[in-house]
C-alpha cells in the first residue's frame, strides 16, 4: 500500500481509477449516462451551469469555457502572439 501525503485521499493516479470504477458501476462507463442521470443533456448544458454558477469562466477572447486554470492554458496556446524570429 502506498502512503499518501497529508490532506490526500488517493495515491497519485488512483483518483482516476476510482472515478473510472464509479462510472462503470453506476453509469455503464458512459459519460452521457452520467450527465443524463443528473438531468443534463440537449437543452440543459452542464458547461452552461458551471459558467452560470461561477465555477468556470469564459475566455475573454472567444467562446471557450473552462476552469480558471484551463482558461489560462487555453489563452497561452490559442491567443498568444508568436514572437518574430530574429535575423
Amino acid at each position: 500500500m502506498k502512503k499518501v501525503g497529508a490532506g490526500s485521499f488517493f495515491a497519485p493516479g488512483h483518483d482516476k481509477v476510482a472515478e473510472a470504477a464509479l462510472l462503470a458501476v453506476e453509469y455503464g462507463s458512459s459519460v452521457a449516462q452520467l450527465l443524463h442521470g443528473h438531468g443534463y443533456g440537449p437543452g440543459h448544458s452542464v458547461s452552461a451551469r458551471a459558467l452560470s454558477d461561477g465555477v468556470w469562466r469564459q475566455c475573454p477572447s472567444c467562446d471557450y469555457v473552462g476552469a480558471p486554470a484551463s482558461i489560462a492554458n487555453h489563452t497561452k496556446k490559442a491567443h498568444s502572439v508568436p514572437v518574430a524570429e530574429q535575423s
